[in-house]
């Protein structure tokens, strides 16, 4: 059973869109901050800082695509818009591997913490492109609902 995207669903997704930003910039400035090597005086609180704000994106983001894919969006978008299917499908076909992603990095990240360098030594840069990759993401998804809903056929006048 579909449910039938409403003006309330798309406010409730571009809202948890916004906060998602504002999680992202959060994690943004802690990186901006000077990384101590492992083992030294602040490396601890650095990468420890870094994975509380990992943890808590994570979740959000878990939580957030759970939402958009159990509310039948997918399923209402492609029976209103079927030339939609394929940018949809990639759309969230991006989830599974953003999570993946980021369970990676705090992984590193934690290990970091504990005083021992990462397996993957460029965390601020996989941290970096997976920020920038959520970003995209979420732009992109942001574009696709709007334009579908609201150019195309003036779904939510």
């Amino acid at each position: 059973m579909t449910t039938v995207v409403s003006q309330q669903w798309i406010d409730q997704v571009l809202e948890e869109h916004k906060q998602l930003r504002v999680m992202i910039a959060e994690v943004r400035q802690i990186l901006t901050q000077p990384r101590p090597e492992a083992g030294q005086p602040g490396a601890h609180s650095w990468a420890a800082d870094l994975s509380v704000r990992l943890v808590k994106l994570h979740d959000e983001l878990f939580r957030h695509f759970r939402f958009e894919e159990s509310m039948g969006l997918v399923e209402d978008v492609i029976e209103r818009h079927p030339r939609a299917l394929a940018r949809l499908e990639a759309v969230v076909g991006q989830h599974p591997d953003m999570l993946r992603d980021l369970r990676s990095i705090m992984t590193d990240a934690l290990t970091y913490s504990e005083g021992e360098v990462p397996e993957d030594p460029r965390l601020r840069q996989r941290t970096l492109n997976l920020l920038d990759e959520l970003h995209r993401h979420e732009v992109e998804e942001t574009d696709l609902f709007q334009r579908l809903e609201y150019r195309d056929h003036g779904a939510m006048d």
